[in-house]
């Protein structure tokens, strides 16, 4: 199975956002034993950095970076990327590199909690956390 893991799912888990870092937790487990194979945008690493850089010190943040990167496949974002985005329904720019990143990978699944900001695509399944532990 191949998930696309999408950036609000490493800062529910570095900040510990309740009630969503169990789920959350959970995913990434599945990635790092190798049970699901992950992949995230490389706008996730920077994003996390800056979001959560205030709440945990940096190191902290670095460390979980570092290992994130090992878990998980980086996906590419080229300019096949951006001009198959650009012909996507999908109001939030960032969102619709994310989906282009995800279909790019072959991804069964884009696990997300912003499902409502890809209600219009139908090219793979986008689930919540939970919802994807339901579904396996």
């Amino acid at each position: 199975m191949k998930l696309f893991v999408d950036t609000n799912i490493f800062i529910d888990i570095l900040l510990d956002r309740k009630p969503f870092s169990r789920h959350s937790a959970l995913v990434y487990k599945l990635c790092e034993n190798r049970l699901a194979q992950g992949s995230i945008a490389p706008i996730t690493v920077n994003n996390v950095y800056y979001i959560c850089r205030k709440a945990h010190n940096i190191a902290a943040v670095k460390s979980f970076l570092h290992k994130v990167s090992i878990d998980f496949t980086i996906a590419p974002m080229d300019r096949t990327t951006i001009q198959k985005a650009n012909t996507l329904p999908i109001g939030d720019y960032e969102d619709a590199l994310q989906y282009a990143m995800a279909l790019q990978c072959g991804s069964d699944y884009l696990v997300t909690r912003n499902v409502k900001d890809f209600r219009e695509m139908s090219h793979l399944e986008v689930c919540t956390p939970e919802e994807l532990l339901e579904l396996i």
